[in-house]
């Protein structure tokens, strides 16, 4: 790495950004905005973007980035505190990433260092339907799960959404009783793998996968998805 700025905040785009994601955040930085020296913009400044750029898009440049951020991170927060370089001894932390949270979290809440949804403080109201009250429909769409983090994860495609729980197929094999993060343009949410059940798809092992939420936080909860009845 040639130098300690984050590539993520350069680019614009969220540490789990697909490839096509930076690939457009790049190009209207670079000709949208006008960073490009072509059009004006700095020489120095194109010249990181497109050190970001390259990393960001190549899959083992980017594991080794996000490996590299994560350590440097821990680091920082580690020698962070109060007098005498201690901290307080942390009682709650993000349920995907364990990273240390500085207070309960309120709806709507995102843990700071994976972006996830932070389940709500016993007792808080979050506004959703109760959980049973709404049976799990069948709705197909592609998502993108992360079993660790920093990592870029992978895509898998959900079979059915409830409020508490979802199904997914993924070529990824999963460890019931873990926790992962899930992303969509239908909901952000981090659940807990209930079961896995491989099937033979011809082509390989596909995963079936069944998950219950932890937090999640739907696109839109007024649409589509409360209203259908399968």
């Amino acid at each position: 790495m040639k130098n300690r700025r984050n590539y993520y905040r350069l680019l614009q785009v969220q540490p789990d950004a697909p490839p096509e994601v930076i690939r457009a955040s790049f190009r209207a930085l670079m000709k949208e905005m006008k960073q490009h020296p072509d059009l004006g913009g700095s020489s120095d400044c194109a010249a990181l973007l497109i050190e970001a750029y390259d990393t960001l898009m190549d899959p083992a440049r980017r594991e080794a980035y996000d490996r590299e951020i994560f350590r440097r991170y821990t680091k920082a927060r580690g020698g962070a505190g109060q007098a005498g370089g201690r901290r307080p001894p942390a009682t709650q932390f993000c349920p995907f990433c364990r990273h240390p949270l500085a207070r309960e979290a309120r709806p709507g809440g995102r843990c700071l260092a994976c972006n996830s949804p932070l389940p709500p403080a016993q007792g808080e109201k979050t506004g959703r339907p109760p959980r049973r009250s709404i049976s799990r429909i069948k709705r197909e769409g592609s998502i993108r799960i992360h079993t660790e983090w920093p990592s870029p994860g992978s895509e898998a495609r959900m079979v059915d959404l409830s409020p508490s729980g979802m199904r997914f197929i993924s070529r990824v094999k999963v460890a019931p009783g873990s926790v992962v993060k899930i992303n969509s343009p239908a909901l952000a949410a981090v659940a807990r793998v209930s079961n896995v059940a491989g099937e033979d798809s011809g082509r390989g092992t596909m995963w079936v996968v069944g998950v219950s939420f932890l937090a999640v936080e739907f696109s839109d909860t007024k649409g589509s998805f409360f209203q259908a009845s399968g």
